[in-house]
């Protein structure tokens, strides 16, 4: 998959040195997400093999640099539900460029279109507002926070998840409007 900027594609195992760089030793990304920073590139290099089989895990990479700077998932646990969930990653200092907005459109627009689920869910930790205001510029909806269900690594303070979701039909209906 391809956006202006973007391609959206598996990753293989000989990703792992450029991924450990680009954000798998990210400090930030610990705040939010339990395995960073990662100890080493061998400890990407272990979870390059769990992601390159996965078909519903993609790397996230400049179409400029072909590095890849993050990742995007989609979780589908029940497909007869016509359900799934996203979670993505960009390394920090590719953050606050309209990277993750790219990818998530498209991954929208993927599963949406092409995939025919119904609905996706994105769930965030209360305290990422730019994760959140992300989501709800893409037409997600807050449903509801679920007290002190994460860790933050650094402080062990435990935070509320956030949960959100689009279903099919908003999002189809503000493409079109979009469109006009």
């Amino acid at each position: 998959m391809e956006t202006d900027r973007l391609i959206l594609r598996h990753f293989c195992e000989s990703d792992s040195a450029d991924c450990y760089i680009n954000f798998g030793k990210d400090e930030q990304l610990g705040q939010f997400i339990a395995i960073f920073p990662m100890n080493d590139s061998n400890e990407m290099r272990m979870w390059m093999k769990e992601w390159s089989v996965n078909p519903h895990i993609w790397a996230v990479v400049l179409k400029k640099t072909l590095q890849p700077i993050g990742y995007i998932t989609i979780d589908i646990p029940y497909p007869q539900l016509q359900i799934g969930e996203i979670g993505y990653v960009i390394g920090e200092k590719f953050q606050h460029l309209g990277y993750v907005s790219e990818a998530v459109s498209c991954i929208l627009k993927e599963y949406f279109t092409n995939q025919d689920l119904y609905l996706i869910e994105a769930k965030y930790n209360e305290g990422n507002m730019a994760s959140g205001k992300l989501l709800e510029r893409l037409g997600f909806q807050k449903e509801c926070s679920l007290r002190d269900r994460r860790i933050e690594q650094q402080t062990k303070k435990r935070t509320n998840l956030c949960i959100c979701s689009v279903t099919q039909e908003k999002y189809l209906k503000q493409r079109r409007v979009a469109a006009q």
